[in-house]
C-alpha cells in the first residue's frame, strides 16, 4: 500500500509542463501522472516477506482541484512468494518458502482535501480503498483513512483500517513521519520513520499494541530536465505485529512524472 501526501503531488504537479495562452485564465483543475520501477516493493518496511521481492512496476494518476480537492488511482505489480516464518533457538527468523507463486495486481483509490494552515504549515484528510486483483478472495480488500500534517519539508501521516482484512485489524494504525533535504547537484536526502499501533482485539494475533516497523533513508537525484528520478533507499529493518525482526535492505528504483 502507498500514499503520498497532497504536498507531493502538488509538487509533481507543479514540475509537469504546460501550455499557456495568453489572457486565459488558469484552470482550477490539474492531472498529473507517474510510473516507475523499484528493485523490490517491501509494504511498509516489511522485507522479509515482501509484496514482491523482485523487479516491481508501479504507477499512478493524480487529479487536484484548486479548492484542495483531490483524487487518484496508484497500482503495482505484486509476486507473493507463500512462505513459513518462524524463530529459530537462537531467536533469528528463518522463512522457508514453500514454492508457491501468486502474481496479482495492487489498485489503491483514493480522494480527499487538502489544505494549508499558513505558509510553513499544511495538512491533508482522506480515504483509501484497496483493491487487490487475482488475490482470489476478497479478503485483503477494504477501506483505510489517512490523516496527515506537514510543515516545511517535514510530513506526518497516520493511516487506520476501517475494517478487519487479511493483512490487519480494525483499528490498526500505521504512523509515519518523512523528511526530504535538497543537496547539492540536484541530490535529495529522503529519510522516512515508520510506527505502527496494533488493535489487538480483531481476528489477527500481534505480539504488542506498539512496534518499530522501519526507518529508511536513502538519496535520490533528478536527471536534468527528462522527469526521470533515480533512487537508492536502505531500509533499516524493525519489527512485524509478531515481533520478528525484519532483516534491512536496499531498494533501487527509478520513476517518471508527467
Amino acid at each position: 500500500m502507498k500514499f503520498t501526501l497532497k504536498a507531493l503531488a502538488v509538487a509533481a504537479v507543479a514540475s509537469a509542463s504546460s501550455f499557456t495562452f495568453a489572457d486565459e485564465p488558469a484552470s482550477p483543475h490539474s492531472v498529473s501522472g507517474n510510473i516507475g520501477v523499484l528493485s523490490s516493493y517491501n509494504l511498509r518496511g516489511i522485507t522479509n516477506t515482501p509484496e514482491n521481492k523482485n523487479a516491481t512496476i508501479n504507477g499512478g494518476i493524480d487529479y487536484n482541484h484548486a479548492s484542495g480537492f483531490y483524487a487518484g488511482w496508484w497500482g503495482s505489480t505484486l509476486r507473493y512468494v507463500n512462505t513459513d516464518e518462524f524463530l529459530n533457538t537462537d531467536g533469528v527468523p528463518v522463512i522457508v518458502e514453500t514454492g508457491e507463486v501468486t502474481n496479482a495486481f495492487e489498485n489503491d483509490f483514493y480522494a480527499g482535501y487538502s489544505g494549508s494552515i499558513n505558509d510553513d504549515w499544511g495538512y491533508t484528510a482522506g480515504l483509501t480503498y484497496y483493491y487487490y486483483y487475482d488475490i482470489g478472495n476478497s479478503g485483503s480488500n477494504g477501506f483505510e483513512t489517512m490523516l496527515g500534517l506537514t510543515y516545511k519539508d517535514l510530513g506526518i501521516t497516520a493511516q487506520t483500517l476501517l475494517e478487519d482484512l487479511d493483512w490487519g485489524n480494525a483499528g490498526d494504525t500505521y504512523l509515519k513521519a518523512s523528511y526530504s533535504y535538497a543537496l547539492p547537484k540536484d541530490f535529495s536526502l529522503d529519510t522516512a520513520l515508520g510506527l505502527y499501533l496494533y488493535d489487538k482485539n480483531g481476528p489477527i494475533e500481534a505480539a504488542d499494541t506498539f512496534s518499530f516497523r522501519h526507518f529508511d533513508i536513502g538519496l535520490s537525484k533528478a536527471l536534468a530536465d527528462t522527469g526521470v528520478t533515480a533512487s537508492m533507499n536502505y531500509i533499516l529493518g524493525g519489527y512485524d505485529r509478531n515481533d520478528i525482526k525484519q532483516k534491512n535492505k536496499v531498494v533501487l528504483g527509478l520513476g517518471y512524472s508527467f
